[in-house]
């Protein structure tokens, strides 16, 4: 992987897992859509078989169309569920990749590098107010500076 990728993956951090929520939930509606479907085709041929039974077990234009259009838009909706799984399985791979290398940084880099890729903090910033935060003291912009250059070369020895 190189600098630029990591970078990439970091700053997107946050909107790829506002997207992987979001296709998660696209997931769940695709599939009560499918259900949905399913109880209607079921309740549709339960209701056509058993309302005549004298009758040659003809189906009705309107029943058969119905089926018929049940059918295609089930088959729409399982190829949009196709799709969606596979934008998650892409989102979740990239939120792994991001999770993974943080987890080998220490405490303070993985706060210093996310504050400064994820949220946009500006060195100066970092070193003035998040640094303080966590420790109780300041650090210069070149102090700060150096610490996201050495994790981001230690995330990519990785």
């Amino acid at each position: 992987m190189t600098k630029e990728q990591l970078i990439l993956l970091l700053k997107n951090y946050k909107e790829n897992k506002a997207k992987l929520k979001l296709k998660l939930r696209e997931k769940e509606s695709i599939l009560r859509k499918i259900e949905s479907l399913k109880n209607v085709s079921l309740s549709v041929t339960s209701y056509e078989e058993n309302s005549n039974i004298h009758s040659k077990n003809i189906i009705t234009d309107k029943v058969g169309n119905k089926v018929s259009d049940n059918l295609d838009t089930e088959l729409d909706l399982k190829a949009e569920l196709e799709r969606v799984e596979n934008d998650i399985k892409e989102l979740n791979t990239k939120l792994e990749e991001v999770d993974i290398r943080l987890e080998a940084l220490k405490y303070k880099e993985k706060e210093i590098l996310v504050a400064y890729y994820v949220e946009g903090h500006t060195y100066e910033d970092i070193g003035e107010n998040v640094y303080y935060k966590l420790f109780n003291q300041k650090r210069s912009t070149r102090n700060i500076q150096d610490i996201v250059d050495k994790a981001t070369q230690k995330i990519l020895k990785i």
